[in-house]
């Protein structure tokens, strides 16, 4: 079952709620209702408010897979922002399992891809980021879209998701009950393998699959 505001797309075999505040049907009021019917797996649109949060977290207690979203900066965010509506940190550090942040960034128009060797600088700074996963085999050359009529002359086609995926692990949930910052759960989630948006970015940079350009310009800090 889901609540959404608005549903974009239908989905079969989902039962999917659009809210409607004006006659009482919010977030809240339909998560509530939810939890009377059973569902296997409820997908909460927007976690917008502490009651939402809490008949999330409580949906979670008894036994449901939730999924819902919410607007931070980065995926260690998260946490902070739902201790701050007041969840409790231990139910916090019991109930979420993975939060995965995303950004949309434009792709390389295929017909038109050029490979050009970047400034040191930019080459330096992507090694610094990425470290040790920064291929040992690189050749040197990143691509752009040189810009054609069929992409408007802009040298991009299509948008490609950068994405940094943080599982809760231990480690993290005690971070949690100790209402740590978000700088400090990143620095532990990195030390256990996290890849960062930025980082993601810039393997796709590497790839040839979106320019140093947009990377800077969507996932710079």
């Amino acid at each position: 079952m889901t609540l959404e505001d608005p549903v974009e797309y239908q989905v079969a075999g989902v039962n999917q709620v659009q809210i409607n505040p004006a006659a009482g049907l919010t977030f809240a009021s339909g998560l509530r209702s939810f939890l009377r019917q059973d569902p296997n797996i409820i997908m909460v649109g927007e976690i917008r408010d502490a009651e939402t949060a809490a008949l999330a977290v409580q949906a979670s207690l008894t036994g449901h897979l939730v999924f819902s979203t919410l607007h931070t900066n980065d995926a260690s965010g998260v946490l902070p922002r739902l201790l701050d509506m007041n969840v409790e940190p231990f139910l916090l550090g019991s109930t979420m399992t993975c939060i995965v942040a995303q950004r949309v960034v434009r792709k390389i128009h295929e017909d038109c891809k050029i490979a050009y060797a970047p400034e040191a600088q930019v080459a330096a700074e992507m090694k610094a980021v990425l470290g040790t996963m920064f291929p040992a085999n690189f050749s040197g050359k990143v691509f752009r879209g040189k810009g054609c009529a069929e992409c408007g002359q802009t040298g991009y086609m299509g948008r490609v998701g950068i994405y940094e995926v943080m599982p809760i692990t231990e480690k993290i949930a005690q971070l949690v009950t100790e209402r740590a910052s978000g700088a400090d759960i990143e620095k532990v989630a990195r030390a256990d393998g996290m890849i960062t948006m930025k980082q993601d970015g810039y393997l796709k940079v590497i790839e040839g699959i979106t320019t140093v350009e947009e990377i800077l310009r969507v996932a710079q800090e």
